[in-house]
């Protein structure tokens, strides 16, 4: 009778036991499948907004590309002066909007490469004075970024930065290695003119 009884409780704690296994496999089973699910949404959601970001810079980039080509022959642009034009308030108010438009795309490398090209489209000056050769600089940084996101939109690979970019890359440090040596020269004692100094003191 008592061995009756022991396999009985042995029968017993093995199903329950084995129920319990199943349970746990079970509930962690649906655990993964909704963790999994949740994974596949939020990815959804952020693809969505990237691909709307990418399309709100993209507008902003033909928009100011429409814009150069009607200033390119304007006599503005081809005079030879340091002067800022009114038409350069338009490029930057666009190329501010295409970056802050990307700031919302998820791709790291597609943020960190249009803000690169924004970055030479603000160095503009390294073009050269004549306003000419900063709509060209606009422009040919301008391809570059709708060429980068077009390519996220179709889901490839970036392409290369353009020969022109790189080109620009190097102008730039160029341009900004003269502008440093002439900020050192101008504050080098030994090139103050020290009657200059004493007017100046005796001004103040």
């Amino acid at each position: 009778m008592i061995a009756v009884q022991t396999e009985t409780l042995v029968g017993l704690i093995s199903g329950l036991g084995g129920a319990l296994i199943g349970g746990a496999a079970s509930f962690g089973g649906v655990w993964l499948t909704l963790s999994h699910q949740k994974e596949l949404a939020r990815e959804a959601r952020l693809l969505g907004i990237g691909q709307v970001a990418a399309d709100k810079a993209l507008n902003e980039l033909i928009a100011l590309g429409t814009f150069l080509e009607t200033v390119a022959g304007n006599d503005v642009v081809t005079a030879h002066t340091d002067e800022r034009p009114p038409y350069l308030n338009t490029v930057f108010k666009h190329l501010r909007d295409v970056g802050l438009a990307v700031t919302r795309i998820p791709n790291l490398g597609v943020r960190e490469r249009v803000t690169l090209i924004l970055q030479l489209a603000n160095r503009y000056r390294a073009a050269g004075v004549r306003h000419l050769f900063a709509v060209r600089w606009f422009e040919e940084l301008r391809q570059d970024m709708v060429d980068a996101l077009s390519a996220y939109i179709r889901d490839e690979a970036l392409p290369p930065l353009s020969e022109e970019t790189v080109e620009k890359q190097t102008r730039v440090a160029r341009h900004e290695e003269r502008q440093r040596r002439q900020f050192e020269h101008m504050h080098d004692p030994v090139n103050v003119d020290p009657g200059e100094e004493g007017d100046a003191f005796s001004a103040s």
